[in-house]
C-alpha cells in the first residue's frame, strides 16, 4: 500500500490555465442558458495526447489490486487514501460499468465513503507502467459499515471534456423540471441492495436557521439531502488554488452576502478544462453554474451518511456540462449570475440594512435562489415580533430591451417566518413565471427588493358594507360604504362607487360582492404571447385593494382572450362546443381602491333594481 501524503501521480502534470471564447450561451432543459461575459462561439479543441492521463480499462483490472484515492478532508490540501479492488459491476448503468472499491486511510474506516468526495480521482498502481489512472469516486453504500464505494470509469468520463457546446433557438417551449428528473438514478444489485451516487451537499453561508430549516424539504425534493450552515461568511470571498485532481470544487447556486453552494471533487485537468463528479449533478445536459474552489474545515461522520463541512472559495470557473458519467467545465470564465439587491428599512429602530447576492439563472435553481435570498434578508434585518407590518416593492429588469415587472404589495403576519414564506411565495411565483413561461427563454438582469418593516398589524376586517337604499336605479351609480376594524383603532367607514347599471338589469335583483380584489378578481384570458404574460404579472392585484363587483347574469363566452357578451342562446351553445378554445364565464361591474391595510373578511349586499317605465 501506498503511504499516506500529498499526491503526486506519475502522469504529466496538467499545463496552466488559460481563458478560451465559449459559445454565447448555453442549453438546460430545453432553455438557452446565460452568455459568458466574454463569450464568442467556438468549439472545443480534441484531447492532445500530452494532455492524457495514463489509464487503465475496467476489463484490465483485477480483484485485489491497490492503488490509491486523492481528496481534501481539511482546508485545501489534496491528500491520499489508500484503495484495493473488488471487482467490476458490468453494464451496471446503460453501457457503463462500476468498479467496485474498498477505502482506507484518512478516517474513512470510521466515516465511511463521505458526501463531497464525488469525483475523488482513484489510481492503481501497476510496477511497470506506474500510476494508472481508473477513474472516479461517485457512488456508495447507505448505512455500509465497511468503506465501500463505486467509481466511475475514466473512459466514461473523458469524452465529456470534447463534447461541443451547442447554441439553440430562443423561442421554444420551457417546462419545470420535476423533482423525479432532477435525481442521478441509484445502481440496483442483485441482493436488492443499492448504490446511490454519493451526495453532493449544500452549503448554506449568510442564512437565518429559520430560513435554512423551512428550505430544507425543498432542497431534499431536489435532491440534495444534506443542507448545512458554514461556519464562515461569504461577502468577500478568499482566493481558490488552481485545480488538480483531487481538488475540492464548488458549484454555486448563489454568492456575495450569502451563499449557495454544493461540493464535490475534481478528477483530472486538462489546461483550462476540468471533470468531476462521477455521476451527475443534476442530469441537466448542457448548463451554465459558476465554479470554483473549496475550504474543506471538516469531515462530520454519520451512520446515515458522512459529509464534508465547506465553504466556497472565490468562482473562477464554468460548470457546462452534467451529464450522467460526469460534470464538465472550464477555468478563466465567470458565469453571468443575477445581481439582487435588498434594502430592508426598520420603521421602529430607524436604520436601514442593504445586502448584495448574486444568484444562478438556472432555471431549476433561479426561482428558488432568489426567494431565499429576498427572504432571508427581511427574516435577518429585522428581528420580527409576532404581529409584522411591511411594505414591498420588487422589480424585475429584464434583458432584450422589455419594460421591468414591477410589483407593490402590502403585507401583515401574525408570526415571523408565516410573513417571509409570503415574501418568498412571492419573489419564486414571478421568478417561475418568467423562466418558465412557456414561450421564450427570458432572462432577468437583476431583481431590486425594497421593504419597510414594522412590528404592528397593518390589517382591516371588513365588517359589514351598506348602500344609500334597498332599490337602486339603471343608469345611476352606487355608492358603497364599507365598515373597516382594525385592531386599537376606531370604525373607519370608506366608499366604493359602482359604475351606472346597464339597463338590461331593469327590474332584476343584484348582488354585490365587498371584499379583497384579490379574491374577487376578474377572469384573466390565457395568455397567446410572452407579452400577455409579461402584462398579467405586471397587473398583479395587491392584498390591500378593497372591491365591489357585480356579476351580471348573463353567460359569456372568453374567445382569444376576448369577452363576448350578447350573444344569443344558440350561438354561445355552439362556440361552447367548438374545436377553438373557449371558457364560459361572466361579465362584472366592479370598482376598487387601495388602503393602507391588508383586508380580511367580506360582504354581501342584495339590492334591488327599479323597472324601467
Amino acid at each position: 500500500m501506498a503511504s499516506k501524503g500529498l499526491c503526486r501521480p506519475s502522469h504529466p502534470r496538467p499545463g496552466r490555465f488559460a481563458p478560451r471564447a465559449v459559445l454565447t450561451s448555453l442549453l438546460l432543459v430545453g432553455a438557452a442558458a446565460a452568455p459568458l461575459a466574454d463569450a464568442a462561439p467556438t468549439a472545443r479543441t480534441a484531447v492532445a495526447a500530452s494532455d492524457a492521463p495514463a489509464t487503465i480499462a475496467a476489463d484490465d483490472l483485477r480483484p485485489g489490486m491497490t492503488g490509491y484515492g486523492l481528496t481534501v478532508v481539511r482546508g485545501t490540501k489534496i491528500e491520499r487514501f489508500q484503495v484495493e479492488v473488488i471487482g467490476v459491476l458490468k453494464n451496471a448503468l446503460p453501457k457503463q460499468d462500476i468498479i467496485l472499491i474498498k477505502c482506507a486511510g484518512l478516517n474513512l474506516e470510521h466515516s465511511g465513503v463521505v458526501a463531497g468526495m464525488s469525483g475523488s480521482p482513484i489510481y492503481v498502481q501497476d510496477p511497470k507502467r506506474g500510476d494508472l489512472l481508473m477513474g472516479a469516486l461517485s457512488y456508495g453504500f447507505q448505512f455500509n459499515k465497511d468503506p465501500v464505494a463505486g467509481v466511475t470509469p475514466i473512459a466514461d468520463m473523458l469524452p465529456e471534456l470534447d463534447r461541443k457546446l451547442i447554441k439553440v433557438p430562443e423561442n421554444q417551449r420551457i417546462e419545470p423540471i420535476q423533482a423525479a428528473q432532477a435525481v442521478a438514478s441509484p445502481v440496483h444489485l442483485p441482493t436488492g441492495a443499492e448504490m446511490q451516487p454519493v451526495a453532493v451537499p449544500l452549503t448554506l453561508s449568510g442564512f437565518h436557521p429559520d430560513v435554512v430549516e423551512a428550505a430544507r424539504d425543498q432542497f431534499r425534493d431536489m435532491g440534495f439531502p444534506l443542507v448545512q450552515v458554514a461556519t464562515g461568511g461569504t461577502a468577500s470571498q478568499a482566493p481558490s488554488p488552481k485545480f488538480e485532481p483531487g481538488s475540492a470544487i464548488s458549484l454555486s447556486l448563489a454568492r456575495g452576502d450569502m451563499s449557495i453552494s454544493g461540493v464535490g471533487t475534481v478528477t483530472w485537468v486538462r489546461g483550462n478544462q476540468f471533470i468531476a463528479f462521477g455521476h451527475p449533478f443534476k442530469g441537466l445536459g448542457q448548463v451554465h453554474l459558476p465554479v470554483g474552489g473549496a475550504d474543506v474545515q471538516w469531515i462530520l461522520s454519520s451512520l446515515a451518511s458522512s459529509f464534508k463541512m465547506a465553504v466556497a472559495l472565490e468562482d473562477f470557473g464554468v460548470l457546462d456540462q452534467d451529464r450522467q458519467p460526469a460534470v464538465a467545465g472550464r477555468t478563466g470564465q465567470r458565469a453571468v449570475m443575477v445581481p439582487i439587491k435588498v434594502v430592508v428599512k426598520s420603521l421602529d429602530r430607524g436604520d436601514t440594512q442593504t445586502w448584495n447576492v448574486e444568484v444562478t439563472d438556472q432555471p431549476l435553481f433561479f426561482p428558488m435562489a432568489a426567494a431565499m435570498v429576498v427572504g432571508n434578508a427581511v427574516r435577518t434585518s429585522e428581528p420580527i415580533a409576532e404581529n409584522v407590518a411591511m411594505t414591498m416593492k420588487l422589480r424585475f429588469e429584464l434583458e432584450g430591451g422589455r419594460a421591468p415587472i414591477e410589483i407593490v404589495e402590502v403585507l401583515t403576519g401574525l408570526g415571523g417566518m408565516a410573513s417571509v414564506n409570503e415574501v418568498n411565495g412571492i419573489v419564486a411565483n414571478v421568478a417561475k413565471a418568467l423562466v418558465f413561461n412557456g414561450f421564450e427563454r427570458l432572462r432577468v438582469a437583476r431583481i431590486d427588493a425594497w421593504f419597510e418593516v414594522a412590528d404592528d398589524r397593518n390589517i382591516a376586517f371588513i365588517e359589514g358594507a351598506r348602500a344609500p337604499s334597498a332599490e337602486v336605479d339603471v343608469g345611476q351609480p352606487i355608492a358603497i360604504r364599507v365598515r373597516l376594524q382594525r385592531a386599537n383603532a376606531p370604525t373607519e367607514m370608506v366608499t366604493l362607487t359602482l359604475p351606472p347599471l346597464p339597463r338590461d338589469l331593469a327590474g332584476s335583483t343584484i348582488t354585490v360582492q365587498v371584499g379583497p380584489e384579490k379574491e374577487l378578481a376578474p377572469e384573466i384570458p390565457e395568455p397567446e404571447n410572452v407579452d400577455d404574460m409579461l402584462n398579467y404579472l405586471r397587473r398583479q392585484i395587491p392584498r390591500n385593494r378593497l372591491a365591489a363587483v357585480v356579476a351580471l347574469p348573463e353567460p359569456t363566452l372568453m374567445l382569444r382572450g376576448h369577452r363576448l357578451v350578447g350573444l344569443p342562446i344558440g350561438v354561445r351553445e355552439t362556440m361552447a362546443g367548438h374545436t377553438v378554445p373557449t371558457r364560459v364565464g361572466v361579465n362584472t361591474l366592479r370598482t376598487g381602491m387601495d388602503l393602507p391595510w391588508t383586508l380580511n373578511g367580506g360582504a354581501v349586499l342584495k339590492l334591488k333594481v327599479r323597472p324601467v317605465d
